[in-house]
Order: structure tokens, then sequence, then C-alpha cells
């Protein structure tokens, strides 16, 4: 009898649900809601019922925000709450900064209308929403944690100075530092124009050291060219792959030699793209030219703002032409399929699964990383004009 009441009481409990009021479709689901680390708490994203995309809500000036976030990949949508964050923030606060009657303004009061300004400049595609992001970057992981408290009017010379020597203590480049001190007279730049300071401070003058790119000999390029043809289907043992064998980046199936990358190589010299171009490169975006002289037109999206055709050697259109012929013979080669690593559909693995296969080779041909300087970017740079200072058409 305690048995069977006790199994009666359970399918109750297990009922009960059905017998609850539903949640509205619009509500955040529980289990999704997540905040956003080293931001107020009032930072949340969510999914709800009602939508495939990620939102994100906020609590600012007595009243929530809610906003979809276009995104269903959650660490976008952190990233774009963020954003959201930082301009609705400056919507709100920027508008009404002013001299206080008991204190002067903070530097920390001018960030907020700083960054709209910023955005207003990438909306009128002054300035790319990239360097936006590097911007903010810097502004809240940095300079704000130093400069944040103190009052506009009182850093000087000194501040600006001890802030170099902080970055220079953890490890930052001069380029680095350089960058985080332009970041800094951009905030002051601004206040200056809302009349909250009288003039801009000294900034330190920082000597920037140069580390010029690497290159290869035609040596060394055609030891690379003939290695990765001959280690075809190779796998790459494990040391070369290991500091990326995370999450996502743990593809065994990547982890060989793939017939593409003496392709590659052999393109990227004669066609002098950025190696992070590789992954958006498209068949539609090359088309053949054949007139007086021969060669390729790639029609590239827009990287770094530079939306300009690249016109290329010839002796790529010959590569082309036969990485396509065995691209259709696969069953790829359509116009929206990837001219490297096709297969690849998240193609922000394509540089790391080169990178493998690249720093592979380099071992195999004898080629010092620290001489060839150029193995973590893939960078053909220095010997694509050295091709062309000796009148070399390399295939």
């Amino acid at each position: 009898m305690l048995v069977a009441m006790g199994f009666w009481e359970k399918a109750q409990a297990a009922n009960d649900t059905l017998f609850l009021p539903s949640r509205h479709r619009t509500l955040p689901i529980l289990a999704t809601v997540t905040p956003i680390a080293n931001y107020p708490t009032k930072l949340r994203i969510f999914r709800t019922l009602a939508s495939r995309y990620w939102q994100v809500r906020c609590f600012l000036r007595g009243r929530t925000y809610t906003q979809s976030l276009k995104t269903t990949n959650k660490q976008a949508a952190i990233s774009e709450a963020k954003h959201f964050f930082h301009i609705k923030s400056a919507e709100l606060y920027g508008e009404h900064i002013a001299v206080r009657e008991a204190s002067v303004p903070l530097f920390k009061d001018v960030v907020p209308a700083t960054l709209a300004q910023q955005q207003a400049r990438v909306d009128r595609d002054d300035l790319t929403s990239l360097s936006l992001s590097i911007f903010r970057s810097r502004i809240h992981n940095y300079i704000l944690p130093f400069f944040g408290h103190m009052a506009l009017a009182k850093i000087n010379y000194q501040h600006l100075t001890d802030f170099v020597a902080l970055l220079t203590k953890r490890g930052q480049s001069t380029t680095s530092i350089q960058q985080n001190l332009v970041a800094t007279r951009k905030v002051f730049n601004y206040a200056h124009g809302l009349n909250l300071i009288a003039s801009l401070p000294k900034f330190p003058t920082i000597t920037i050291k140069q580390h010029p790119r690497g290159s290869f000999t035609v040596a060394e390029y055609w030891s690379l060219v003939r290695l990765s043809r001959q280690r075809v289907g190779q796998r790459i043992p494990t040391e070369f792959t290991v500091n990326s064998r995370r999450g996502e980046l743990n593809l065994d199936q990547y982890a060989v030699i793939s017939q593409d990358l003496s392709w590659m190589i052999r393109f990227m010299i004669n066609s002098f793209m950025r190696p992070s171009d590789i992954k958006f490169l498209q068949h539609k975006h090359v088309t053949v030219v054949r007139a007086k002289h021969i060669y390729l037109r790639l029609n590239l999206p827009e990287t770094k703002k530079h939306d300009k055709p690249i016109v290329t050697l010839q002796p790529a259109v010959h590569v082309y032409e036969r990485l396509l012929a065995r691209q259709i013979s696969q069953g790829h080669g359509q116009p929206d399929d990837y001219v490297f690593l096709p297969k690849q559909t998240n193609r922000e693995l394509v540089l790391e699964t080169y990178r493998w296969q690249f720093n592979f080779i380099l071992d195999q041909a004898r080629i010092g990383r620290n001489v060839a300087n150029c193995w973590r970017r893939l960078n053909f740079d220095h010997l694509c004009r050295l091709n062309l200072d000796q009148g070399l058409l390399l295939v």
C-alpha cells in the first residue's frame, strides 16, 4: 500500500507541469540567461521561445532596454551585447556631460560620449567596426582602470608617463603602448572639444621598435612547394597542433597535409593576397582575364577598408585553373564554393588548419622559424616583392 502511494505521489509530481501555467514564449528561458563577465550584472543575454536569436537586456536610467542580437552564436551574442551596452550608455549619458558644480569632470565621464562619437564615424564609413572594437577594448581593458577616477584637468605628463611604465611592466610592445596613448588622446580631444579642459596634456614620446616581416629565398620557396606536394595525406604530428587542440579546434580530420596547401602557397606568391583573405575567397570573386595580358582579377569582400580589385601575375591563372578543375571533379567549384578548403564550413578554422600544415612543412624543409619569421602569418609578401625585383614568375 505504501509503495503504491509513493508511486502515486511521484506520478503526481511528474504531472504537475501539465497543470501549471506555461511561461509566455517571449519570456527568457531561465537556463539560457547569461551575465556578461566584467560588466554590470544588469547586462545579460538570453534566449526565448519566440525567436532563434539571442536577446540582450540591460537596466539603465530607470528602465529596461531589450534588443535582439540577430545571431544564434553565443560568443557572437556576448560581443554584440557589450557593443549594445556601450552604445546605449553613450546615448543615455553622453549628452549630459557637464562640469559639476561641486567637482570637476572625471576621465570616465567622457568615455561613453567618445565611444558614441567613434560609432558615428563607423556609421558614415569613416571608421571600420573592427577599429572601433579594438578602440573599445583598449579603453575598457587598460585606459579606464588607470585614468577612470582621475579628474580630467588634473591628468598631466607624469600620469601619462606612469601609464606607459605600467604597460611596459605588463610586457606590452612599443607599438601597443603607442596605440593605447592614441586611444587616450582621443578621449582628451573630445573633452577639449566640449570645453571640459582648457588644453591637452603633453604625451610621452614612444620610440617604435620595428620588427620587419621575414621572407623566403627562392630556393626555400621551391623546397616548400616540393615538400607540400610530397607530403599530401601525411598526418601532422601532435606537437604542431597541440596548442590549438581545444574545443572546436580539436578536429583530427584536418590534421593532415591537404592537397590544397601547395596550391595555396603558389597562389599567394602570385596574387599578393593577405593571408587573412584566404578564408573569404570564393570562386565568384575570381575572374580570368585573357587580353593583352593574362591575369586574374580578384574582387574580394572588403577587408581592412580595402575594397579594390587585386590583379595577379600570370602564373596565378595556371594555378587557379588547375585547382578549379580538381575541385569540379570532386563536386565543388560552384560560384559560392570557397577556393581553398571548400569542405571546411567554419571559415574561422581555415587559417588555423593551414598553420598546422605550414609549420610541419617548414620543419620538414629545415627552414628555421626565426629566419623565416613568417610562419605564424603565412606571410609571403616579401618573397613576392623579391620575385618581382628579380623578374621571376614562379609556378
